[in-house]
């Protein structure tokens, strides 16, 4: 089957993977304030706030999202990335709402784009990039036609911008032209951009004026601004923790007000009120004028406030944290409501229990997680002191992790109490944890299988046949005192419990073991992937592998999985697709993106009806698998 073509045998359900790392990385629509936008990698994100299994991907971008926002009628959205290491320029995407396909692609500002802002009538674009070493760029697009209607090399860094109020350019005149400004703030510089039309030349013109400070200057680093609720004033945050507030009539700077610590990094205007996020986690509630203003209620969050977003029809403020937490806050009472949270770094584990509903991750941050397949809940939380590198759930509803200390540490699959732990079970960190019987088997990057004792945790017994780390470990279908585990070294090696020795060794010339898994059909064969592209079969009484799949392209494999009838096998691939094969009929029956990092590993669900991906861009994918149940469904399920 063609690899490019649309299958249809798997959908992506929904994508977790929110980080609240970036500055402006979040939007509302205007005109349906349920509807969010975000980026998660390279994928925006477009959820249905009021149903959790809602969710629209756009992909049109080939590096990590930075900034994100709506048009004041909701009909557009924008999207800028981090420098594309593929090509030069285009690095914003417009889409239209409605039909959820790009409109325009943008050049103009270099580098990352660090701040997207439509104008009040939708009729402009801004957009600030980081620049290159001759000084930042930004660049305003006329949103009719997709060209740049001005361009501005700045001496100094850009850090923030915001539109100001649409006017009449000449009311003299007797046809009405609209006048729109612009402020920019930079290091030690505020301007204001007048953009204007001109009849003589039939293109709008660009003039910029400096906003006056006190004779000293003022030296700043800006991290947002909004226009107050009057639209008399501009309102920034700065760096170290100031509200700075200007005069836009007159174009003066009138105070430095001190209101927070660690930085003002996040500003809007809701109602009376001025909302500051700050990088103490505190978000303040601010209402005044000119030289006057006064906290008049605060909020404390968990992690730096980077995104602040107002839904005005309801009352609220969408917020997100560095933490990646999102909020919704209502204005007047600062009532705290935890929409989601998800992962910051790289998600190393997943793993299902007995039931199809529930399903455990680990992460690079020392975070274990568990998850609600149904509402995507979390339904347990807790922190270790160390990375996390691998999980196993067990039948009995314990989830056994292993951690870049060595250790392996026991928690309750309900809500993550801590059950017991063995903290030095390997030197360097535990890769791998496989539940038997009777005991608990765990693998190293020291290469060593170790034996434990599932009762009093005591060690039984070890095996060093591997010389590099072990990247996969599960214990035999049928026989439960023989235990297989494959290495970086090339080699799958098999245990025998019962005469504590070596009965099965096979080594892969071409290419190192990524993953194990193993059919429940068949002769009971080995599966392992492979960095050269393959996913091998193994049977005990044969040397080399009675089986090869492969996609055709050479790439490496990272992962595998088997589903639970054993007919289709997952594999977590180079070019961050996820291919399933049905290893019956030997051909691919579903080609899944989603990812935007490399795929660290893939569980099924017990019913075989949803896959769980995890990856290093710290995003979960729920995918929906539709042969579990009979043939697939005649068109794709997601755009």
């Amino acid at each position: 089957m063609d690899d490019g073509q649309e299958l249809d045998a798997a959908e992506l359900e929904h994508i977790i993977g929110f980080t609240g790392q970036e500055l402006h990385a979040i939007s509302v629509n205007p005109q349906d304030t349920n509807v969010m936008l975000y980026g998660i990698g390279h994928v925006v994100v477009l959820a249905d706030q009021t149903d959790p299994h809602k969710q629209d991907l756009l992909r049109g971008h080939d590096n990590d999202i930075t900034s994100v926002s709506f048009s004041a009628t909701g009909k557009l959205l924008a999207s800028g990335q981090r420098q594309s290491i593929h090509r030069d320029g285009e690095q914003i995407v417009v889409w239209e709402y409605e039909s959820r396909k790009p409109v325009y692609r943008l050049s103009g500002v270099t580098g990352t784009v660090t701040a997207l802002k439509f104008s009040d009538d939708d009729r402009f674009l801004a957009a600030i990039g980081e620049g290159n070493m001759n000084g930042n760029d930004f660049a305003i697009w006329d949103m009719q036609n997709g060209s740049v209607a001005q361009y501005v090399k700045c001496p100094k860094a850009a850090t923030a911008m915001c539109w100001g109020v649409v006017t009449v350019a000449d009311n003299s005149r007797r046809v009405k032209t609209p006048k729109y400004s612009l402020y920019t703030f930079h290091t030690v510089k505020v301007h204001a951009h007048y953009l204007e039309y001109d009849i003589r030349t039939m293109h709008y013109g660009l003039k910029t004026e400096l906003l006056k400070f006190p004779s000293a200057g003022l030296a700043r680093t800006y991290h947002d601004c909004s226009l107050s609720p009057t639209n008399g004033e501009l309102i920034a945050g700065t760096s170290v923790g100031e509200l700075v507030v200007f005069n836009c009539d007159s174009l003066v700077y009138r105070a430095a007000l001190p209101i927070s610590t660690n930085g003002v990094l996040s500003l809007c205007s809701c109602r009376e009120y001025i909302f500051a996020g700050s990088g103490d986690g505190k978000l303040k509630k601010l209402q005044g004028n000119d030289q006057y203003w006064s906290v008049v209620g605060e909020v404390q969050l968990h992690g730096r406030v980077t995104s602040i977003v107002p839904v005005a029809a309801s009352g609220e403020l969408v917020v997100g944290t560095d933490t990646a937490k999102m909020y919704s806050i209502g204005c007047d009472d600062l009532s705290v409501r935890l929409m989601q949270q998800s992962n910051v770094s790289a998600i190393n584990g997943v793993a299902f229990g007995t039931r199809s509903d529930h399903f455990a991750t680990v992460s690079q941050d020392g975070i274990l997680r568990i998850f609600d397949l149904s509402d995507y809940t979390v339904l347990g939380f807790t922190r270790g002191s160390c990375a996390a590198t691998c999980l196993c759930w067990t039948p009995d509803d314990r989830i056994l992790t292993g951690w870049e200390d060595g250790a392996m540490r026991i928690f309750t699959a309900t809500n993550c109490e801590p059950q017991g732990q063995i903290p030095k079970c390997h030197r360097g960190k535990v890769t791998c944890i496989a539940v038997g019987k009777e005991f608990y088997f765990t693998a190293g990057e020291d290469g060593a299988m170790r034996v434990w004792n599932r009762r009093n945790l005591e060690f039984v017994g070890q095996y060093t046949e591997h010389n590099k780390p072990i990247t996969g470990l599960l214990v035999d279908n049928v026989h439960a005192h023989l235990v297989h585990s494959c290495s970086i070294d090339r080699a799958v090696v098999t245990y025998d419990l019962k005469t504590t020795r070596r009965s099965n060794y096979k080594m892969h010339r071409d290419g190192a073991f990524t993953g194990l898994a193993q059919r429940v059909d068949s002769e009971q064969e080995l599966l392992t992937s492979t960095t050269d592209g393959f996913v091998l079969s193994w049977d005990c009484d044969v040397q080399l592998p009675v089986m090869a799949l492969d996609c055709g392209r050479k790439m490496k494999f990272s992962c595998v999985a088997i589903s639970s009838s054993g007919q289709f096998v997952a594999v977590g691939c180079e070019d961050l697709c996820v291919r399933i094969w049905d290893i019956v009929a030997m051909e691919i029956v579903a080609v899944c993106r989603g990812h935007s990092g490399i795929i660290t590993q893939l569980a099924w669900s017990p019913d075989e009806k949803q896959l769980v991906s995890v990856g290093d861009d710290a995003a979960v994918c729920v995918w929906n698998f539709y042969l579990a149940g009979g043939p697939p469904p005649s068109t794709a399920g997601s755009r």
